[in-house]
């Protein structure tokens, strides 16, 4: 698989549409920093371990809880280095006790490549291949490896290419930070970064919940959902136009 498509965001389980029982947590949100890969890498993981797309790409609850933080290191760091990473932590004072984050770590994270990297991926996006592909273990759970390439070539057919953009790898927060805000502000730091740019945005989105958490930021259904082999999940291709 190619480490610049090698990014599906699937936005559904992990971040559902916020309602009128949010908690009272204030969410900041700020540019990740070096050094603080494993802590987002272990938030992603506990937001995507029941998600839709990654229970089909890791069948075996085993090996999928083993190999989830090491896969989404992986990605850390390939979006951190092009500063497309956010981190989002619950404001110092606010208790948060049942949000599942210890103090400091974060309540989840967004990933994401900013316009003519998934077009023209670099030398360190390059080495991100191997890095995945020993993250899952490739070598000795083939069916995992086949079922990401899967993933890739769909998405690799069906991604725009008639303007730039900022493509939305992943976004997620903790079980228990669900309904707290976390996921909104995460997602309203990441539009305006791009609003500022003059940016248009694309995501997959692999739930409903998901595709109504972005239409509320302005997505819209971009084309037919892609269908993965095998009974897999369907992912929406959302977009947004720029502002």
């Amino acid at each position: 698989m190619t480490t610049a498509t090698a990014l599906p965001a699937a936005a559904g389980t992990a971040l559902p549409p916020p309602g009128p029982a949010d908690r009272a947590v204030r969410p900041v949100v700020r540019p990740a920093r070096p050094g603080e890969e494993d802590a987002l890498a272990r938030a992603l993981a506990d937001a995507f371990a029941d998600d839709a797309l990654m229970l089909w790409a890791f069948p075996d609850p085993d090996h999928r809880a083993r190999v989830l933080p090491a896969f989404f290191r992986v990605h850390v760091e390939q979006c951190l280095a092009h500063g497309g990473a956010l981190a989002v932590h619950r404001a110092a004072g606010d208790g948060g006790a049942d949000d599942g984050a210890e103090d400091g770590e974060p309540l989840g994270a967004l990933l994401f490549l900013p316009p003519g990297r998934w077009e023209a991926p670099g030398p360190r996006d390059g080495a991100a291949t191997a890095a995945l592909a020993e993250a899952i273990g490739a070598a000795g759970h083939g069916e995992p490896a086949r079922r990401l390439a899967a993933i890739t070539r769909l998405q690799t057919l069906r991604h725009p290419r008639h303007r730039s953009h900022h493509y939305l790898a992943f976004v997620g927060v903790r079980p228990g930070a669900r309904g707290t805000r976390a996921g909104r502000a995460l997602l309203h730091a990441f539009l305006t970064e791009v609003d500022t740019a003059g940016q248009a945005a694309y995501a997959e989105t692999s739930s409903p919940s998901g595709a109504r958490l972005l239409a509320r930021g302005g997505f819209a259904r971009f084309g037919e959902a892609l269908a993965l082999p095998g009974g897999g999940p369907r992912l929406a291709p959302v977009w947004r136009g720029p502002r």
